[in-house]
């Protein structure tokens, strides 16, 4: 597992979150209580897209997230991983977080080393592929109806031209302030001289906003790609000396043919 885990704290706001998610270039970060240091749940950047109104930290938090003990199977966790198509799952003892295990750390720690069954084994033949031009809120619709957080991207012949994940994503969403003005009581027609004098109160709200670009404009353009004869263990080093999470597989001809996802290699376990 990784034990030197960065987190975020309830009570807290969205900003930090996304601040803390853009730093770490991940899609979800542990939560803990500021007072006690206890585990709380998971925040997720699919949370904070779906509620964009609510700015307080605690409400947006996965609370029903599964935990594993230090000491649990490692073939456990591959299973619950895979299971709930989950990339990490926290390290709990007590109430309290001693780490979080990922499907990076088996990959990089467990099988860059004495697997060579063909990572093509495990490959998903039947992907989702997006087209370059597509704006970059259907993407993450489109992510989230698939439940992937990274997609193969193709130009309009056809051609594979990219990658792009949630990360690519997340780095370039802000958060936007707007604000409107709510009557705290209502009015006649005849008390337009009390406008001075009525209540009134200002709402203000940061709002997470997803720019109007296209896909073509944050993905990944210089592609690691592997064959059907490629191990899992070389799989896993490609994996950890580029810094990626799916690797494109390619015939001969250089046609593409599917994708191997880092977490469809924990099958090999």
């Amino acid at each position: 597992m990784t034990k030197k885990v960065k987190w975020a704290e309830i009570p807290g706001t969205r900003e930090s979150a996304l601040e803390l998610l853009k730093e770490l270039d991940v899609s979800a970060v542990p939560v803990l209580k500021s007072e006690t240091g206890e585990f709380v749940g998971m925040i997720t950047l699919r949370r904070l897209l779906d509620h964009p109104d609510e700015d307080q930290l605690a409400m947006l938090v996965d609370r029903e997230v599964p935990t594993v003990s230090p000491s649990q199977d490692l073939k456990e966790c591959a299973q619950i991983m895979l299971g709930r198509r989950l990339r990490r799952l926290p390290v709990v003892e007590g109430r309290k977080l001693v780490g979080v295990i990922t499907v990076r750390d088996i990959v990089y720690r467990v099988l860059i080393q004495g697997f060579e069954v063909p990572a093509s084994n495990f490959m998903s033949s039947s992907t989702v592929a997006i087209w370059e031009g597509t704006p970059l809120r259907a993407t993450l619709e489109i992510m989230s109806l698939a439940g992937l957080r990274a997609l193969p991207v193709i130009d309009s012949s056809g051609n594979l031209v990219g990658m792009v994940d949630d990360s690519d994503i997340v780095k370039v969403c802000e958060l936007e302030t707007s604000s409107r003005m709510s009557q705290m009581a209502g009015r006649t027609e005849g008390d337009s001289w009390t406008w001075d004098t009525e209540d009134r109160i200002y709402i203000t709200k940061r709002i997470l906003s997803v720019p109007e670009k296209a896909v073509r404009e944050v993905m990944t353009t210089q592609l690691i790609t592997i064959d059907r004869k490629t191990s899992v263990s070389e799989s896993a080093r490609l994996m950890k000396e580029h810094r990626i999470e799916q690797l494109p597989v390619v015939s001969a001809e250089g046609r593409f043919v599917g994708i191997v996802y880092d977490m469809d290699l924990l099958k090999v376990l």
